[in-house]
């Protein structure tokens, strides 16, 4: 493959693209060294994975230019692809704990990635404290067909801590993983255009679907918890201007103590989670006296890519959720949450399996014209931040002998979006990660504090209430 053109889906993330709002996902994936492993381990792989200079696609593949300005944007492979400067080796200052892990990769996640060169890095980080080290991986979401980058990371890792010699992401010639210009998208492509006639029909009806979906959005008396100019986003912090600059925190929980949390509440997981995100904001906000009447609004990502076979783009719609800050009693605000989320469970079940690259761009249209600096400030909040649940593997998994011990999704903000919640299930627990806006929110650490208080004060709750009976 020579070239080939961007689908339009995931030219929308480049279009979108600003100083303010790089359009990149990451992964931060934290490694225990193997037993006996000798002083120069970390030197040793680096050198190991600089010797995979096998650059498959689409990794060797870059932008045609900077793409800005383009309607027809195209891919083509770089033959000179730099190593040295996708995969770079850094350590952390002392003493190597958690606070300096989130600056470096705070920093890291801050800049956009040069549209010169293919769009993604790999970033080993050493000096991490209890012997252990860290991978950064920064990957471009036109490249991406998942909504986060976890399923990269776990291409790369293996069930067994015996297996040696694995290759590096750059050398993997998989795509399940990647939406980006490969030979399968391609032949997945020239398939969509000629099943197009027989797929006339179906797709009329899913544009028409979407046509009466922006119009009941706008216009009905009923608005729906659909994507579209929803009702009832109040104006917050959150839906502030933002800048380049990032935060990056993490919580992490095991996952039988949220499932004991949810068997008590006859709740489901993610019920718990989102319940859980919602009392921690509540608490920010409050302390800052900047608490909207009106509850805060999560928007959930779905990738329709999995409902479509023929669709061999990016398509994102997204769900919305309420998260129940407006309401002070924890058990009431849980009954709210779980209200939404069941709510919006029926939504993403009636969202139509044909033409869901037409359907995707169609309802995401006012989201993509907020993005515009003329319009943006005209548009009402669609939501106030946006979350995801990822699942990762529920055994451990391992690179070259290193025990992977925590995985943290890295996500994109949008401007006038300044967070992202994003857990990821890997191995018994639960592993959350907070992307925000640095100017915006300055205190992001708070944020997953207080999701580890919610969670105690929820067990005592539910403690006393049971001791009460």
């Amino acid at each position: 493959m020579t070239t080939m053109p961007v689908h339009p889906i995931d030219a929308v993330w480049l279009w979108m693209e600003s100083p303010d709002t790089p359009m990149h996902v990451g992964v931060l994936a934290v490694f225990t060294k193997p037993r006996n492993a000798p002083v120069d381990y970390l030197s040793q792989l680096a050198a190991e994975l600089r010797e995979s200079a096998n650059i498959a696609a689409p990794w060797n593949c870059r932008l045609a230019g900077d793409g800005r300005g383009q309607l027809a944007m195209r891919w083509v492979t770089d033959k000179s692809v730099d190593l040295d400067y996708h995969f770079r080796h850094s350590a952390l200052p002392a003493p190597g704990g958690e606070r300096e892990l989130g600056v470096m990769v705070s920093r890291l996640h801050s800049h956009a990635l040069d549209r010169g060169r293919p769009l993604w890095e790999f970033h080993l980080i050493e000096g991490l404290e209890r012997d252990r080290f860290a991978f950064y991986i920064k990957v471009h979401h036109a490249l991406v067909n998942n909504v986060t980058a976890i399923p990269l990371l776990l291409s790369l890792l293996s069930p067994s801590a015996r297996r040696r010699n694995l290759p590096p992401l750059w050398s993997l010639t998989g795509h399940d993983s990647t939406g980006g210009p490969s030979e399968v998208d391609a032949e997945t492509l020239m398939e969509s255009l000629r099943s197009l006639p027989s797929r006339a029909a179906t797709a009329t009806a899913a544009v028409g679907r979407a046509t009466l979906g922006l119009a009941r959005d706008l216009f009905g008396s009923e608005r729906t918890g659909s994507f579209a100019v929803p009702a009832g986003a109040p104006r917050s912090t959150l839906n502030r201007a933002i800048n380049g600059q990032r935060r990056f925190a993490t919580q992490r929980f095991e996952t039988s103590r949220i499932e004991a949390l949810a068997t008590a509440t006859d709740s489901t997981v993610n019920e718990v989670l989102t319940y859980l995100c919602g009392s921690s904001l509540r608490r920010f906000f409050k302390e800052y006296n900047a608490l909207p009447d009106d509850s805060l609004v999560g928007v959930v990502p779905v990738s329709l890519r999995e409902r479509d076979a023929h669709n061999p783009g990016n398509a994102i719609a997204g769900i919305r959720v309420s998260l129940g800050t407006d309401v002070a009693d924890p058990l009431e605000r849980l009954a709210a949450v779980k209200a939404s989320v069941q709510a919006v469970r029926q939504d993403r079940e009636s969202l139509p399996e044909e033409a869901a690259s037409a359907y995707a761009l169609m309802r995401s249209m006012p989201l993509f014209a907020s993005q515009l600096p003329a319009v943006g400030r005209l548009v009402p909040p669609l939501f106030n931040l946006t979350t995801s649940m990822t699942p990762g593997s529920d055994r451990p998994l391992y690179f070259n002998g290193a025990r992977l011990e925590a995985m943290y999704p890295m996500s994109m903000l949008l401007q006038h979006n300044a967070l992202s919640i994003d857990c990821v299930s890997y191995a018994d627990t639960l592993n959350i990660g907070f992307t925000g806006a640095r100017d915006t929110l300055p205190h992001l650490q708070r944020l997953a504090v207080y999701v580890g208080q919610a969670v105690a004060d929820l067990e005592e709750l539910l403690r006393q209430r049971e001791g009460g009976r």
